[in-house]
């Protein structure tokens, strides 16, 4: 057996390994980003949707959209409270309240809604792709 863990090793491994989860969040963030870019370049230059043309409505395309602003949002989030939950374990004195305190000390519900967002968004854009094909 190893030496007892103290306090200080306990957030050193808690700040590496959330560390890990906050620039994971940040690249799910980037792939909704550029996913949403995708979808208009992909009607206007690859189907050859003119620029002034108003769009016929899609529900899967619209549900894409929504989708990936959702996993935008939710990521943001997490890094957020992620950090906060940092702070919180590292016992530093905080000048400023935590709220909501749940999400501080549980960030993962966003992460998971952050990770379901991008993947539904992925399969309603190609739905909605396949279709326009």
């Amino acid at each position: 057996m190893g030496a007892p863990q103290t306090v200080g090793d306990n957030f050193e491994r808690q700040l590496k390994i959330k560390g890990m989860y906050i620039d994971n969040a940040k690249t799910y963030i980037q792939l909704s980003t550029g996913a949403l870019l995708l979808s208009v370049v992909l009607l206007h230059e690859i189907l050859g949707v003119p620029q002034g043309q108003r769009l016929s409505p899609d529900p899967w395309l619209a549900a894409s959209w929504i989708f990936f602003l959702v996993a935008i949002v939710t990521g943001a989030h997490y890094q957020a409270f992620a950090v906060q939950f940092l702070e919180l374990a590292s016992g530093v004195a905080s000048s400023h309240r935590n709220w909501p305190g749940w999400l501080v000390r549980n960030p993962w519900p966003l992460y998971a809604a952050m990770l379901c967002a991008l993947y539904l968004g992925g399969i309603c854009f190609t739905v909605a792709a396949v279709k326009r094909l």
